[in-house]
């Protein structure tokens, strides 16, 4: 006897981990927008940063201004995407233990 292919199952299984990193490769990306290749001005562009490297001595590196509450959501959503995950898990072992039998 051949036994069913379940690649439903599997498919939605890595479903949210799949749209967990779809959201982790965009995030850096949200809110930017995009401007032409090309500027029409002759004017060099420049702009002030306000801080210097060469007059500073020490480097403070990367600074991130995250709030506790977009720390709480990603939480929260990747445990949601867990279960889910999980849920999948057990319903296809039901359904496969229910055709057992």
């Amino acid at each position: 006897m051949s036994r069913a292919v379940r690649s439903g199952a599997t498919a939605a299984a890595l479903l949210p981990s799949a749209l967990a990193g779809a959201i982790l490769v965009s995030a850096p990306f949200a809110g930017t927008t995009t401007s032409p290749l090309a500027n029409s001005t002759t004017r060099a562009a420049t702009s002030t940063t306000g801080h210097s490297a060469a007059t500073t001595g020490s480097s403070t590196g990367l600074s991130f201004d995250i709030s506790p509450a977009s720390v709480a959501v990603l939480g929260a959503a990747e445990v949601l995407l867990l279960g889910v995950g999980a849920g999948v898990f057990v319903m296809a072992r039901r359904a496969r233990a229910a055709e057992e039998s």
